[in-house]
Order: C-alpha cells, then structure tokens, then sequence
C-alpha cells in the first residue's frame, strides 16, 4: 500500500495536457492493448520512475473489487473496524481533505462505493465494467487526493478481499507480464 500511494506523487506532476488523457488510458484501461499504447507514446515525455508507478497504480485499480461484489464481513463489522456511520442502508465517513466516501449495502452484499466532493457525486465503477477500471470522475479524484486511495485500500481490506496487486520494478517487467494480452488486444483494435 506505501508503494501504491507514494506513486502517486510521481503521477501527478505529469496528469495535465495531453499527457494527462494517455495516463488515465495506462492507469484505467481494461484493455492492456490499450494501456501498451498508452505506455509507449507516454515513454518519451515521462520519467521511467514514474511510468512504472503507473504501471504499479493500474495493478492496484485493477485489483479493487467493482461493484456490485459480495463482502466476507458484515455490516457492523465494517463500521467498527472502518470507523464509518450507518446511515439507512449505507455508511460512510469522511476523508480528511474532505472526500466523503459511502458504501451502500444489502447485508454482506456491496452494492456501491460512492464519493461525494464538494456536493458532487461519482461511482466507483460503471456497471458491468467494459472499458475503465473505475470512473474517469474518480480516477481525478484519486489522482488529487492524498488520503482517497489509502481509504479505499483500507476499505477493500476490511472488507475481507483479496487485495494483492502486481509489483513492478521495470517497464520489462510490464511489458513481459501483458505480452500475450496486448497481442491479443491488438487483433480486437486492428
């Protein structure tokens, strides 16, 4: 989790112009075809450093469960390990820079995680995810934030997941890993 939220220093210091849309494709993007492109026109304007934290926070997105997904904990559980209030049938609490993030739920099934800024409102993800990992909305709000991401890690965790992203320490490391899904990919593009 240190790895995943540090990068984000790196990334944002490159999230504008032009460089900020082939980002959010590398971070976002279900299609590693995709991402790969994304990665490669990215190459020659980025830092490597900071391409390979990219590369380490769309394994972390990637590894986030989508809603709607079931939990291995109930609700109570969840309130008192995550320090967030019940409130009908969902609960939440608020981030430091003021974030508000809500999970609404049916027992131990998650049916959202909502985040609320500045009298906004955005889903976590598109129901069924096609394209984006999460919403563009809120993969900005990540970017922005320092406490978003780590609240939601924490949160996947209490709520009993899996949460075990792939580690990179090079681009190679990358590009060996989706070797196979980017040619794949590829075919469907072309």
């Amino acid at each position: 989790m240190i790895t995943a939220t540090t990068g984000l220093t790196h990334i944002r210091s490159h999230y504008h112009g032009e460089r900020r849309e082939m980002l959010r494709i590398l971070l976002n993007s279900t299609s590693a075809a995709e991402a790969n492109i994304a990665l490669d026109l990215l190459s020659s304007q980025v830092p490597e450093m900071t391409l390979v934290a990219a590369c380490n926070m769309r394994e972390v997105l990637r590894e986030l469960p989508a809603s709607p997904f079931p939990m291995h904990t109930d609700e109570q559980t969840l309130c008192r390990t995550t320090g967030m209030e019940r409130h009908m049938a969902s609960m939440g609490r608020d981030l430091p820079d003021g974030i508000e993030l809500v999970v609404t739920t049916a027992g131990n099934l998650v049916l959202d995680i909502i985040l609320k800024d500045r009298g906004a409102k955005f889903f976590w993800n598109s129901v069924p995810v096609t394209d984006d990992y999460i919403t563009g909305d809120v993969l900005d709000l990540i970017i922005t934030s320092d406490h978003l991401l780590e609240a939601v890690i924490e949160l996947a965790v209490a709520m009993g997941m899996t949460f075990n992203p792939k580690f990179y320490l090079s681009l190679e490391d990358w590009h060996l890993d989706y070797a196979s899904d980017v040619f794949a990919g590829m075919r469907e593009l072309f």
